[in-house]
């Protein structure tokens, strides 16, 4: 009895090792990777949309994941010398079909350095994210756009550009995908989204307002 109480012991702790490894693992792969330097210290931050592939009427949002790189390897949000930053105050500027929404990124919970936004997209379209604050007594502005399903991903891009005083980009890597429709992962009926949906019931209602119009005297 005792052996398998061991047994037991050791499983249980074995899986809560590796469940709290997991939580510190983030899934970026679809995000853009930017490295600036902001004031006199290097940010590497990591933005996309969450819950991706992002589909149309789900829970998304805005995420931004900012760390401190390691010097030797400073676009590897990986890397061992890589630290998390905690503490930032940003915003960000949600920009799609014509429209624009301002939302609070909000620490993640028990996510050291990862901020998010939810919001909810209604439209496959075109978004960008526009993440601005002050950072360390500089201001920060920088606009990331996701690429349209097909578009090939980027080459890394260690150039440097000046983004506004005090901020200069220094590398950028990756990309994230648009929002894309439900349409063709639904089964077994299409999914028609809400906007969608309210199209049709305007058409239908200035179809039958045309028709009453021409038939009175």
């Amino acid at each position: 009895m005792k052996n398998r109480n061991n047994l037991v012991a050791s499983v249980l702790g074995t899986s809560m090792i590796l469940i709290l490894a997991s939580i510190g693992v983030h899934t970026v792969s679809g995000h853009e990777r930017r490295l600036y330097t902001i004031g006199d210290q290097d940010y590497l931050f990591v933005v996309g949309s969450m819950n991706e592939p992002a589909l149309v009427d789900d829970k998304s949002g805005v995420e931004v994941f900012a760390w401190r790189p390691d010097p030797t390897d400073p676009m590897n949000s990986q890397a061992n010398g890589t630290k998390s930053i905690e503490g930032l105050t940003l915003k960000t500027d949600i920009s799609a079909g014509g429209k624009n929404m301002t939302l609070d990124l909000e620490p993640a919970f028990s996510d050291p350095g990862h901020y998010e936004a939810v919001f909810y997209p209604t439209v496959p379209t075109t978004y960008s994210y526009t993440i601005y604050g002050d950072i360390n007594g500089t201001a920060f502005r920088d606009t990331f756009t996701c690429r349209p399903a097909g578009e090939s991903e980027p080459v890394q891009d260690n150039s440097t550009v000046t983004i506004s005083d005090g901020v200069t980009r220094i590398g950028q890597s990756g990309g994230f995908g648009c929002i894309e429709s439900r349409a063709d992962v639904s089964f077994p009926e299409q999914y028609v989204s809400n906007y969608e949906l309210q199209q049709m019931i305007n058409n239908q209602g200035g179809t039958s307002n045309s028709t009453t119009s021409t038939s009175m005297p």
